[in-house]
Parts: structure tokens; sequence; C-alpha cells
């Protein structure tokens, strides 16, 4: 019986393009490496930044500073160093060399329909 394929699985290219269609909504991570952002792109940054800072979500949410409240995938951006991207869209407040990289692999396998990316 074959392997299934959904968004708990490991990110695969080959596979992702084979099992959705005009869909594409992943985390990048500082070193390049791509997540599905389940269940969505916010809750994605704020489980993997408690996870990586051993603090709670109430934690979490204490230390951001009050220009972000209105810009919360911003500031969790910035403090985990990942990218949100989305088919058309890429967000993030810095581009390491990796995830670069990896953005323009999902440039050129179609997945990505965004324009350059200047690091």
């Amino acid at each position: 019986m074959p392997e299934s394929y959904d968004l708990h699985s490991d990110f695969d290219i080959q596979k992702h393009k084979e099992n959705f269609i005009n869909y594409l909504e992943v985390v990048i991570h500082p070193d390049g490496s791509v997540h599905y952002a389940v269940p969505s792109h916010q809750e994605y940054l704020i489980r993997y930044i408690c996870e990586h800072r051993n603090i709670t979500r109430e934690e979490l949410e204490a230390k951001c500073p009050r220009e972000y409240y209105c810009d919360f995938m911003t500031w969790l951006c910035g403090l985990s160093g990942c990218i949100c991207v989305w088919s058309h869209l890429a967000t993030g407040t810095q581009v390491t060399a990796k995830q670069a990289k990896t953005l323009d692999q999902l440039r050129a396998s179609g997945l990505l329909t965004l324009g350059g990316w200047d690091e």
C-alpha cells in the first residue's frame, strides 16, 4: 500500500506537486528546511519559538513589544528567523543564504510565483 502524503508529512517538492494543486503554505527555517504551516503560519511559529526557547505561549505573548501588537507575524518571523511562504508571497525580516536557495528551488519547481529574492 503506497504511503500517504499530507500536510503532516515531511515536505518534499515532488510529492507536494503530485498531491496539491495551486497550494503552498509553508515555513522555511533559517537552515533552509521547509515545513508545512499547520495549523497556520502564526500558530506554527508560536509553537516553534516556544519549543526552541523552552517557554510557554503566555510567556511568549508577554514578550511581544507594543509596536508589534498589530503586526505579530513580523515579530514572530524576526524572533524565529523563519520565513512564511504562500504560493505568491514570502514574508520574513531577514533571509539566510540557505533560505534564499530554498526559495529559488520552490520558484524553479513552479510552486512559488514570487519574483526574485534579494539576499
